[in-house]
């Protein structure tokens, strides 16, 4: 039988996983899905935060505490929130999405010294995110775990 009567094989399927060990590309999916709970929990919280801070500045001002001061620290920490949601992409976003639950937590204490009512409730509503964070983001770093373990086990299979 000659070569030119030999008919090429029909190519066979492959999947986006054989695709990239072929292509000698990383098999081990990155860790997103802690960063996207992360980012989550973060946007949550800065809409938590806006709307806090709406109602902060209707009620605060009859308690001695200037609208400007409100508005100025809420503002200033609604945008703490969204460039950490930005940061929890980088290795280091569950590091500065950490230091921000702290930061709000110390927030809600230290409104807790001026407006006793207004101050438990932050803190009830920051604690609470604190607790979302820290739930959100183990159950991130469980499957980002699971998934760099089968990626590796269908890596020993082919």
């Amino acid at each position: 039988m000659s070569e030119s009567s030999q008919q090429p094989s029909a190519p066979q399927a492959r999947g986006p996983a054989q695709q990239r060990a072929e292509l000698g590309e990383l098999s081990v999916p990155p860790p997103t899905m802690t960063a996207r709970l992360a980012a989550t929990t973060l946007l949550l919280e800065a809409f938590a935060v806006l709307f806090g801070t709406m109602v902060a500045a209707a009620f605060l001002p009859e308690q001695g505490v200037g609208r400007g001061l409100v508005w100025g620290v809420g503002l200033g920490l609604v945008v703490v929130c969204v460039l950490a949601c930005g940061a929890a992409r980088s290795p280091r976003g569950v590091v500065v999405g950490n230091a921000v639950q702290v930061l709000l937590v110390a927030v809600g204490a230290a409104l807790c010294l001026v407006v006793l009512e207004a101050g438990i409730a932050t803190l009830v509503v920051a604690l609470g995110f604190a607790a979302l964070w820290w739930w959100l983001v183990s159950i991130g770093h469980r499957i980002d775990a699971d998934r760099r373990r089968w990626a590796a086990q269908l890596a020993a299979q082919q």
